[in-house]
């Protein structure tokens, strides 16, 4: 992979990342676009440049982290089924999941109709309430 491709990708991860879409599914497709290969060093790459978006929100959040333990109780709670479905269907999400770019645009497409849906749902509840002078 040479700079330009690597600094692409890097620009798609810093405008997705903070926005409700999947910035790993926009690297996946961005890497297929520009013709990387998923290799080893390519999926290694993109958890890099990943990160750097972690390490921002442990920066911005680091003193609650530190003083509300109950932030901690929801992170193990939000981690451990994730954590137990990722073990106990490892094979099945290597061999299915793991490089399958029509998989990404299909739940691109999916997640981004949901919050279409979602957003008009509670638009339209807003202009009820309104109506009702609520």
């Amino acid at each position: 992979m040479d700079f330009f491709k690597a600094a692409i990708l890097g620009i798609v991860e810093g405008l997705t990342e903070f926005l409700p879409v999947s910035s790993t599914g926009h690297l996946i497709l961005t890497a297929h676009i520009l013709g990387i290969p998923h290799t080893n060093f390519t999926k290694t790459f993109e958890i890099a440049i990943q990160l750097g978006s972690i390490l921002a929100v442990l920066f911005i959040y680091f003193e609650r982290f530190l003083k509300d333990s109950e932030t901690w109780k929801r992170i193990i709670l939000a981690f451990i089924p994730t954590g137990v479905l990722g073990f106990l269907l490892y094979k099945v999400i290597k061999k299915f999941f793991i490089g399958n770019d029509l998989l990404v645009v299909v739940n691109l497409v999916v997640g981004g109709l949901v919050l279409l849906c979602v957003d008009r749902f509670f638009r339209q509840e807003e202009r009820i309430a309104d109506v009702r002078g609520n």
